[in-house]
C-alpha cells in the first residue's frame, strides 16, 4: 500500500479483518493536497459502483417483508418503462442480464424528488429508442442504468426515498454511522475530496461534472472503512437479511443456455486457492475503490482512494493483500525466455465475453496484449504458450490451431475464466480524409463523459482531433465530414452531435459494427 500510495499524492483508507480482528487499519497520502491534511482511516470516500450490493440489499430486504419478488416485471414498478415488448424482472436487473443498456445518464434529477414517470421522460432519447441489447437473460452485460432501475424500485415499492429507505432498514441496524447517500450540498464531515490526472499533474474534480453526488442506486454512497466492516460483519452474523436472501445474493446467475455469469446480486463471485471469493470495484471520477470478502477464511478487506488513477490496479492491490490475509499469497511463476518465432504463434486478435475483444501484439522480443480499459499489458512468457500479466494479475494460455498459430486463448483471474476465439478483424472500408475549418473542429472540443462513467477529453490536434480517455493514451482522429471523424485505420468512428442551439452536446463512438457508444459534453 505505501508502495501504491505515497506521503504526498493523493491516497487511500484499508482496513483487513480476519475472524473479527483488525490486522489492518491505516491510511496512506494525503486527503487534500491544497490543505496539506493527510489521509485518515475515518476519511469518507464515494463508494462508486460499491453501492450496487447496498441496492441488492435493500431489494432483498423488501422482498422478505413481501412488497415486492425478484420475479417481478419491472412494469409492475416502472409502468411507463419502455420496456419494448421484452419481460423483464427485478432479478435481470440485479443480474446485469437485462438486456438494458448501460446508460447512466440521469442528468441533474434528484431520485428522491423526482417521479419515475418524469424521470423517464427526461431521459427522452438517451433511454426511450434503446430496445433490449439482447434477450433478457441470455447475456450477462454490466449496466449501471439497470441498478439505477432498482433505486427507482425502491422508491416505489417501499413508498420511501432511497436514502430514507437505506438509512433506516441497512446503515442503521448495520452500526453504520458514516455511510451516506450522496448530496454534493450536504456538507459530510471528514468527506475527502477527490483527484484525478491531467497530463502529468494531479488536479481536482470540478464539482459540477461529478456524478458521485448523484443519488441513484448504481453508485450514490458515501462510506468509510470502518462502516464496511461493520457492513461486512452484519451480513456474515446474519443480523441484515435471511439465509436464504444471502444465498441468492452471493450465488451465480445462470442464464438460460447454463453459463454461469460469476456474478450474484451486486457481486462478483470466483475462487482462489480453493477459496470462495466475493468482490467488487468501484469506480468514479476522482475516487476508486474496492472490497474484497472470502467467508471460508472469514477474511474481508476494503480499500478505499480519492484518486481515480493508480498503478497497479486496485484490484491487482486487494487480491494480493486478501492473499496473505488468507496465508496463501499469490506467488507468480517464473519468466521463461521465448524466440521471436514462439511469440508469433500468439499474435492476434482475440474475442471473449468476459474480457471483451483484444489483440496480442509482438514488439521486438515482448509480447503485449491490448486489452480495452486496461492499455497495453506486457505478457511475461511462463511457459511455451503460457504468459502472465504483472499489473493485472491474469493468467494466459493459448491452444494451437491447425495452422500453427493459436486459435484460442483462455484468460483467467480470481472472477475470470474466460476463452476467447481467434478473430479476423473487420477490415473497414476507408473514407477519404477531409479538410474542415477551425470552427468545426473546435467545436467538438471539450470533456465528455461515457455512459459507462469514463472521462474523456477532446482536444484540437492541428487539423484533426486528439481524443483522450481517462488514463489512457490519447487517440487522433480525422474528420471525414464537418461532424465525423475517424481513426488513422477507419475502425473507430465519431459523429458529434449539436443541439438545438448549434453547440456541440454530445458524440457517438461506433466500433466493430457494434452499437454506438454515447458520450455526453459536460465542460
Amino acid at each position: 500500500m505505501a508502495a501504491v500510495y505515497p506521503p504526498d499524492k493523493p491516497g487511500a483508507a484499508i482496513v483487513v479483518v480476519k475472524d473479527g480482528r483488525v490486522l489492518l487499519r491505516k491510511a496512506y497520502g494525503m486527503a487534500s493536497l491544497e490543505l496539506r491534511v493527510p489521509m485518515q482511516p475515518g476519511h469518507v470516500f464515494a463508494l462508486a459502483s460499491l453501492s450496487k450490493q447496498f441496492t441488492a440489499a435493500a431489494i432483498l430486504k423488501l422482498a422478505e417483508e413481501g412488497k415486492l419478488t425478484v420475479d417481478d416485471d419491472i412494469t409492475k414498478f416502472l409502468p411507463a418503462y419502455p420496456t419494448h415488448g421484452a419481460r423483464i424482472t427485478i432479478e435481470h436487473l440485479l443480474t446485469h442480464t437485462s438486456g438494458l443498456s448501460g446508460l447512466s445518464e440521469t442528468s441533474d434529477l434528484r431520485a428522491a424528488a423526482v417521479q419515475e414517470s418524469q424521470l423517464i421522460d427526461v431521459l427522452g432519447d438517451w433511454v426511450k429508442d434503446l430496445p433490449p441489447d439482447f434477450a433478457p437473460g441470455e447475456r450477462w452485460a454490466y449496466s449501471n442504468w439497470g441498478y439505477s432501475l432498482l433505486g427507482s424500485i425502491v422508491e416505489q415499492a417501499s413508498g420511501m426515498s432511497y436514502a430514507a429507505y437505506l438509512e433506516q432498514r441497512l446503515f442503521g441496524p448495520a452500526g453504520m454511522t458514516h455511510t451516506f447517500v450522496g448530496d454534493r450540498r450536504r456538507v459530510i464531515p471528514m468527506r475527502a475530496p477527490g483527484y484525478e490526472m491531467q497530463g502529468d499533474q494531479v488536479v481536482n474534480i470540478p464539482q459540477m461534472r461529478s456524478r458521485i453526488f448523484l443519488p441513484g442506486g448504481a453508485a450514490s454512497l458515501l462510506s468509510t472503512v470502518d462502516d464496511l466492516a461493520r457492513w461486512d460483519e452484519a451480513l456474515g452474523a446474519g443480523r441484515m437479511l435471511t439465509p436464504a436472501s444471502l444465498d441468492r445474493i452471493f450465488t451465480s446467475y445462470r442464464l438460460k443456455d447454463g453459463a454461469l455469469t460469476n456474478y450474484g446480486y451486486g457481486w462478483d463471485l470466483g475462487s482462489y486457492a480453493g477459496r470462495r471469493v466475493q468482490e467488487h470495484a468501484g469506480g468514479t471520477t476522482g475516487f476508486l475503490s474496492y472490497l474484497v470478502r472470502m467467508p471460508d477464511d472469514r477474511v474481508f478487506v476494503a480499500i478505499l482512494s480519492n484518486r481515480s488513477f493508480v498503478t497497479p490496479p486496485l484490484q491487482a492491490t486487494a487480491h494480493r493483500i486478501a492473499a496473505i490475509a488468507v496465508g496463501a499469497p499469490i506467488v507468480e511463476p517464473p519468466a521463461v525466455a521465448l524466440s521471436e518465432a514462439e511469440l508469433d504463434r500468439v499474435v492476434g486478435t482475440y474475442r471473449g465475453s468476459d474480457v471483451g475483444t483484444f489483440t496480442v501484439t509482438r514488439e521486438g522480443a515482448t509480447a503485449f496484449a491490448q486489452v480495452g480499459g486496461l492499455g497495453k499489458l506486457p505478457l511475461i512468457p511462463t511457459g511455451p504458450l503460457t504468459f502472465r500479466t504483472s499489473t493485472v494479475l491474469w493468467m494466459w494460455s493459448f491452444e494451437i490451431g491447425g495452422d500453427g498459430r493459436a486459435a484460442s486463448a483462455r484468460v483467467r483471474e480470481w472472477k475470470i475464466d474466460d476463452l476467447a476465439a481467434r478473430v479476423d478483424p473487420v477490415t473497414p472500408v476507408p473514407r477519404p480524409i477531409v479538410r474542415i475549418d477551425a470552427a468545426a473542429l473546435d467545436a467538438c472540443v471539450g470533456e465528455y463523459e461515457s455512459l459507462n462513467g469514463i472521462l474523456v477529453k477532446v482536444a484540437r490536434a492541428g487539423d484533426h482531433l486528439l481524443v483522450t480517455p481517462q488514463a489512457q493514451a490519447g487517440v487522433e482522429i480525422y474528420p471525414v465530414s464537418a461532424t465525423e471523424f475517424v481513426t488513422t485505420d477507419g475502425g473507430v468512428q465519431y459523429t458529434f452531435i449539436a443541439g438545438d442551439d448549434g453547440r456541440v452536446t454530445r458524440y457517438l463512438r461506433s466500433a466493430g459494427g457494434a452499437r454506438p457508444v454515447p458520450a455526453r459534453k459536460i465542460y
